[in-house]
């Protein structure tokens, strides 16, 4: 699934190519997955300028000069690609958006990504207002204080439950141990402040690493100019079982936490 870091490259290039343009035409190629359904979906995009596109967490957010606007979530297998006009429709893509000098397709190919409209920012608020803070923006004692409760919880979940922390998804969460020496099988109560300090600044540094590279692509991930992440040969532990530690040369253990395949250095993370 596409993480922060993979959501704001997608979003800026977003931005750069649309922002202050009108919407000319729109095309649902396939239904299901938009809300409201179908010709109410696109009826709410045509004609609309768009002012900004934002990301909150793993939203991107589609902010029209009217306030109105819709968030799409990439989820696993999503993607909002730029296209060239003569752009021929594949089996996976369900959207097409054009403006002038540009054309965006909503590709999907595991169908679980979605799109929703929001029509003033009282609405739009209430779809984002669970998440926790964003970490690109946050302080490290800020972020820190996020993993201090529920104490019982262990680290691994804390980190993928993004009311705790927005955008932090499965690849960082256990790039963000390793780098702080920290076992994701861990508690939160077994944190001392100097730990949780220091996972939140790792947290920082890895997300803003692999942003600076375009993001990682383990799987299916491509940027919205259809290019590959470059962050994957610098990942230290995710991806990685069996294979040695870079730092102490261990082999990378895998296992299964919180629902999600986990990897840590049986070594170097205590």
């Amino acid at each position: 699934m596409p993480e922060l870091p993979e959501v704001e490259t997608v979003r800026r290039q977003l931005q750069a190519a649309l922002a202050g343009k009108k919407i000319k035409s729109a095309e649902l190629w396939q239904r299901g997955r938009e809300v409201p359904a179908g010709p109410k979906f696109v009826a709410h995009l045509l004609g609309k300028t768009i002012k900004a596109i934002d990301r909150r967490a793993k939203l991107l957010i589609w902010r029209f000069t009217d306030g109105s606007g819709f968030v799409g979530h990439l989820k696993m297998t999503g993607k909002f690609l730029l296209v060239p006009k003569n752009y021929q429709a594949t089996k996976h893509d369900r959207l097409q958006i054009v403006v002038a000098g540009s054309v965006v397709v909503w590709q999907d190919i595991r169908k679980f990504g979605y799109v929703k409209a929001f029509k003033d920012d009282a609405s739009l608020q209430s779809m984002i207002a669970h998440y926790g803070p964003e970490p690109l923006i946050t302080a490290e004692a800020d972020l820190a204080a996020c993993l201090l409760t529920p104490k019982t919880r262990i680290i691994k979940a804390a980190l993928l439950d993004q009311t705790t922390i927005a955008g932090i998804g499965n690849i960082y969460a256990d790039e963000a141990c390793h780098r702080a020496g920290i076992r994701p099988t861990r508690r939160l109560s077994t944190l001392t402040a100097a730990d949780r300090l220091r996972l939140a600044t790792e947290i920082k540094k890895v997300l803003n690493a692999s942003l600076a590279l375009g993001g990682t692509t383990a799987n299916n991930y491509l940027d919205a100019n259809g290019q590959r992440g470059g962050f994957l040969d610098l990942l230290q532990v995710y991806g990685r079982a069996g294979e040695p530690c870079r730092t102490c040369a261990t082999p990378i253990k895998k296992i299964t936490l919180a629902g999600r395949g986990t990897h840590y250095c049986p070594q170097c993370q205590k």
